[in-house]
């Protein structure tokens, strides 16, 4: 059931070519181009035919078949039964339509492009030669060399040994051609997967804080100018809490910027377990940080605000002493610009801290005695 599950969502034990999230859209629109490709492959002015020495008669390769694998490796082996169907039944009608039609061929095709993506997909962890060979070799040996060659002796009298022999040399001479084709075809969209993962390291990477971990100064204003925007636009709430903690130089001083370095961490756990997935805390430098809080009011800002201070007073690091942070609140008004949204927050956190410390405010009117800190 566990496997049949996996099957029907396509969530493959090996991803190692899928360098973005397969989507039903995404996976349509590649699927469409490889059904295209499968069928002009299939037109016979496009397939190589070629004589071996001791068989008397042409040998054709047709690139159909590998097309159709190629297909159910990518894309999973759901995705690759429907793109060997949906060949099957354009290309004989184009190309072959002179032709008796028999639906078990196009059955055989279906489990081909079916058991590639299987045997690569789920069979396989990682993309490697031996994968992408078991996904074409197995497959291929199963319809081509046995299934088909017994039908066609069935319905067409063709001779099955004589079949089997062309077919059998064909694939000994073409198997390891369409492995290596496949093999640096494949590995491009590794690559691609590699870079695009780096490239998301890199942006996380450049989003977050080194020593806490949350978010930097950088991605805060990126995301702030956003959110402001939107809040402004649809007359939605925003709150902002500027929080610092107290007398942080003294615990540097007396324990050492290692020990200081511990409770910056401490705090910063502290923001990201009492926000929600929507919000954003920072640290803007130093022990400064902020937390942005969309769709709040001041009333459950202030209610995060002080759940933030007393557990940041609770904590517990051994020889530093209590900790206490202040924090200064502000919520959008309509005629609030970023700056001055962040000025009457930067005006309270001033308040708390003048007010003996350890304590949550905000400016029920706008004071421009104080620089703005965080310009």
């Amino acid at each position: 059931m566990d496997y049949f599950k996996k099957v029907l969502f396509n969530k493959v034990n090996n991803d190692d070519i899928r360098y973005r999230k397969f989507t039903f859209s995404f996976s349509l629109k590649i699927a469409v181009l490889i059904v295209a490709a499968g069928v002009f492959f299939d037109n016979p002015a496009n397939t190589v035919n070629f004589t071996i020495f001791p068989l008397q008669e042409a040998i054709r390769v047709n690139l159909r078949p590998p097309i159709i694998m190629l297909g159910g490796i990518i894309l999973g082996p759901l995705w690759g039964a429907v793109i060997g169907g949906v060949i099957d039944i354009i290309a004989f009608n184009l190309w072959h339509s002179n032709l008796s039609y028999l639906f078990i061929l196009t059955l055989s095709t279906i489990f081909r492009g079916f058991t590639a993506g299987y045997i690569y997909n789920y069979i396989f962890k990682n993309f490697s030669v031996k994968a992408i060979f078991a996904s074409l070799a197995i497959p291929h040996l199963l319809t081509s060399g046995l299934i088909i060659p017994a039908i066609l002796n069935y319905y067409y009298n063709i001779p099955l040994l004589r079949n089997l022999r062309v077919r059998i040399v064909v694939q000994i001479i073409t198997l390891p051609i369409f492995t290596l084709a496949f093999y640096y075809l494949l590995k491009g969209l590794k690559k691609t997967k590699e870079l695009r993962s780096l490239h998301q390291k890199l942006k996380v990477m450049l989003n977050k804080d080194d020593l806490t971990g949350i978010s930097n100064r950088k991605h805060f204003m990126e995301f702030l100018n956003k959110i402001f925007s939107m809040a402004k636009r649809h007359s939605q709430p925003l709150s902002l809490l500027m929080a610092d903690l107290d007398n942080f130089k003294e615990i540097n001083d007396t324990y050492g910027h290692f020990k200081g370095d511990e409770c910056l961490r401490e705090v910063a756990k502290i923001l990201t377990e009492n926000i929600r997935n929507e919000d954003l805390a920072a640290r803007m430098g130093g022990d400064e940080f902020v937390v942005l809080l969309p769709q709040t009011q001041i009333k459950e800002a202030k209610k995060i605000a002080n759940r933030i201070k007393k557990n940041v007073q609770a904590i517990d690091i051994k020889e530093s002493g209590s900790i206490t942070i202040s924090i200064g609140a502000a919520v959008i008004r309509q005629e609030d610009d970023i700056e001055s949204f962040l000025k009457r927050a930067d005006d309270a956190l001033y308040k708390a801290k003048n007010n003996g410390r350890n304590r949550i405010e905000w400016m029920k009117a706008d004071s421009f005695k104080q620089e703005l800190k965080f310009s």
